[in-house]
């Protein structure tokens, strides 16, 4: 005689019923708000790749799985969306964007497409003539390799003469000069540099600025000459940046550092963080925060105290720490770009033989930031541009390890020349970090910038080898770093396209860069705007996949990407981005 077990038979009962949807609802007793059906739902879920419906109960994913099983969830007040194919996948989640602040750096002409000096004097010139009530002529987007070389004040008079003038290069670390705009920021000779050969005015040979400002040395003048206007502009730049990262998909955003003029003055830039929390709490009370904000408190002054950054870090966090809106972990700026050669590597740069460039804050003071700030329950995240910042970056993540802090999730922001040895210490450790894909190409020049500054061997071996973390299990988050990326570039979906291509989405012309390295992947760089910022945002358990009892963040898309040439993933059109259950942008949906 076979005897049954009641519990076995129960238990193969729930699987068989589980069977047909991997995700079943959670309950039944209220009906979903919206059903997305008809779907391709790419969900980041290893468990479950993929589904056809997913429905929304407020701000709760209930149901992920087959068209069928959502119909215990609709009722006649359930929004029920065919989505005829269309894909969706988990809200993207930014994570390296200055998206609170910073667009008052891209006020005025916008330099990106000039292809020699004369390009940008004429642009800045017509810009000029039509914008004749501006008091003073913004642009943006300038590099000197395209340029010939670092630009002057006379060269800026050419084009305006009558008013200030102030251009930002591409990545908004130098600033360009007419003479006016010297005279309005009272630059003059007798004008200190903060940090020689690092952070500095460029000088003729009597000692003369001659109108370029290298790694933000020229704040104090920018300030002088009126043009910072917080309220107004802090407002402006939210506003717009805002609206076009929901436009793009975006769901979530670690705001990398706050930028304004005060980004030296810790004191000042504290004031500067309540004003934008402020700001933001407000737009969330009335229902009108489009992102969830996550933000780091900049350091990058080493005269400010170690112990005021972390009280005032604790301090805010006391204050903001939703998952709407949060002190998140705080973000050291040590030191400035390879392309300018103010970042620290191990060996000399390529191109000038000797100078290893200079770092704005010791390799001790890091160890003791990152430390310190484990030690109190705050992740840290640090600019590394060049390989010795790289090495002593990862020293101290090690020795805070070391120190009982296996918790930290500090992080690598930009990765950009890594020593070999130093990158398997990434990859032993499982060291989170953040790249902009289209610097790993031609965009920009950034190419011929690495080979004539690196040298072709270090490009070879030490540049952005992020594609190798990827295939090795690194935690890669991808974003466009605006604004030292254009805000037009700012999508995940061309960041996703730069990645696996290694070519510039916005130039049809663009040649591979990097030959040979390992690909990644599209489920890779999925992972990349989606589960990954998310874990180092440390909100993997609400955001980042689509999951019964996650967060309802999601972005819906007019083609499948895996049915899409790699070439054409940046076209694809947004059609809808849902943050919390509600949507945030629409467009023909």
């Amino acid at each position: 005689m076979i005897r049954t077990n009641p519990l076995l038979i129960a238990a193969v009962l729930v699987a068989v019923a589980c069977s047909k949807s991997a995700q079943a609802p959670r309950a039944t007793e209220h009906a979903a708000d919206y059903v997305f059906t008809n779907a391709k739902v790419y969900t980041v879920n290893p468990d479950q790749k993929w589904a056809e419906a997913i429905a929304i109960r407020g701000n709760e994913i209930v149901y992920v799985g087959d068209a069928d099983g959502t119909k215990a969830l609709e009722s006649k007040d359930t929004q029920v969306l065919d989505l005829d194919g269309k894909m969706v996948l988990p809200g993207f989640v930014s994570g390296h964007d200055h998206l609170i602040a910073s667009n008052w750096t891209k006020a005025g002409v916008d330099l990106f497409s000039a292809q020699s000096k004369d390009d940008y004097l004429r642009m800045i010139r017509e810009y000029a003539q039509a914008h004749p009530d501006d008091e003073i002529v913004f642009g943006y987007g300038w590099d000197r390799t395209t340029y010939g070389g670092f630009p002057t004040a006379k060269e800026l008079d050419s084009a305006v003469s009558d008013r200030p003038a102030m251009i930002f290069d591409f990545t908004i670390h130098d600033l360009w000069f007419n003479t006016k705009g010297l005279a309005a920021g009272k630059v003059t000779k007798d004008t200190p540099d903060p940090k020689p050969g690092f952070s500095y005015w460029r000088r003729d040979k009597k000692g003369i600025p001659e109108g370029v400002g290298v790694e933000v040395c020229w704040l104090d003048a920018y300030m002088t000459a009126g043009a910072w206007k917080p309220g107004k502009l802090m407002t402006a730049s939210q506003k717009l940046l805002y609206q076009k990262a929901v436009e793009a998909g975006y769901t979530a955003v670690i705001n990398q550092g706050l930028v304004t003029p005060n980004i030296t003055n810790l004191t000042a830039i504290l004031k500067d963080y309540e004003y934008s929390f402020s700001m933001l709490e407000e737009l969330d009370k009335q229902g009108k925060l489009q992102l969830r904000t996550y933000q780091q408190v900049v350091y990058k002054n080493s005269s400010d105290s170690v112990e005021q950054l972390i009280q005032g870090t604790l301090e805010l966090r006391e204050r903001y720490n939703s998952d709407r809106l949060r002190v998140s972990g705080i973000k050291i700026h040590p030191e400035g770009n390879w392309n300018s050669h103010t970042s620290l590597m191990l060996e000399p740069y390529a191109n000038k033989p000797g100078d290893r460039g200079q770092a704005g804050i010791s390799a001790e003071r890091v160890l003791e930031i990152i430390v310190k700030a484990n030690e109190a329950g705050i992740d840290v995240s640090t600019h590394v541009d060049g390989s010795a910042t790289v090495r002593a970056t990862i020293d101290a993540i090690e020795a805070s390890k070391r120190a009982g802090h296996e918790g930290a999730r500090n992080s690598l922001q930009h990765y950009h020349v890594v020593h070999p040895h130093d990158h398997e210490r990434v990859v032993a450790m499982g060291i989170p970090i953040n790249v902009t894909p289209v610097w790993a190409t031609d965009w920009s020049k950034t190419d011929q910038q690495a080979l004539t500054i690196l040298g072709r061997e270090r490009v070879k071996t030490h540049y952005m080898p992020f594609q190798d973390a990827f295939q090795r299990g690194v935690r890669v988050s991808m974003s466009a770093d605006v604004p030292s990326s254009p805000v037009d570039d700012m999508a995940p979906l061309f960041s996703i396209e730069a990645a696996l291509t290694s070519r510039d989405p916005s130039n049809p012309d663009s040649k591979s860069f990097l030959a040979g390295r390992p690909s990644v992947t599209l489920d890779q760089a999925i992972q990349g705007v989606t589960i990954f910022p998310a874990w180092q945002a440390r909100m993997e358990d609400k955001l980042g996949t689509l999951e019964v009892g996650k967060y309802a963040d999601l972005v819906i898309l007019e083609k499948n990407l895996f049915a899409v040439e790699p070439t054409d993933i940046a076209d694809v059109k947004v059609m809808a981005t849902m943050m919390d259950g509600q949507f945030t942008y629409r467009d023909g949906l």
